[in-house]
């Protein structure tokens, strides 16, 4: 009975550098096997959590254009007067807000909401490019370039 332990005791045995190597190298693929895959989700995510700050904006607008009766003006990149206008305080005795709440990490140094790539937002009021909206809000997506196919837009 000594014999038989003694020969298969766990203790004693030790991997051998080729064996960990084994082991690194298959740890190795499968982790550049998910890396597209982590990647690939990674980008979709802030896809769909830039729309959903889009549809927050198109939320808020909607509310301030209830009270106040129409939308803030806008001109183009970079909304600071949109976010003044929703966040407030305001001086209009219409004005119900804030409309919305925003992180000061959505805000750039000139206090305009930026998207994950770290852009500002295009807000247009009034405009006559789309006849479904009565604004236009763009986030220029991750190239960071307007006019491009991957803009994330309102419409």
């Amino acid at each position: 009975m000594k014999r038989f332990c003694s020969s298969f005791s766990i203790l004693s045995s030790g991997l051998s550098l080729l064996e960990i190597l084994v082991a690194v190298a298959i740890i190795a693929m499968l982790g550049a096997l998910t890396l597209p895959a982590v990647r690939a989700a990674r980008a979709r995510a802030a896809i769909v959590s830039t729309q959903s700050l889009i549809a927050q904006l198109e939320a808020a607008l909607a509310m301030y254009q209830a009270d106040i009766g129409d939308y803030p003006s806008g001109e183009g990149e970079g909304c600071s007067h949109l976010i003044a206008c929703l966040t407030g305080p305001s001086n209009l005795p219409e004005w119900r807000g804030p409309y919305m709440r925003i992180k000061e990490s959505n805000l750039n140094e000139h206090r305009s909401m930026r998207d994950l790539w770290n852009t500002p937002f295009f807000y247009l009021y009034p405009q006559t490019f789309k006849e479904t909206v009565p604004f236009i809000l763009i986030s220029a997506g991750p190239d960071r370039r307007f006019h491009t196919k991957d803009d994330i837009n309102n419409w």
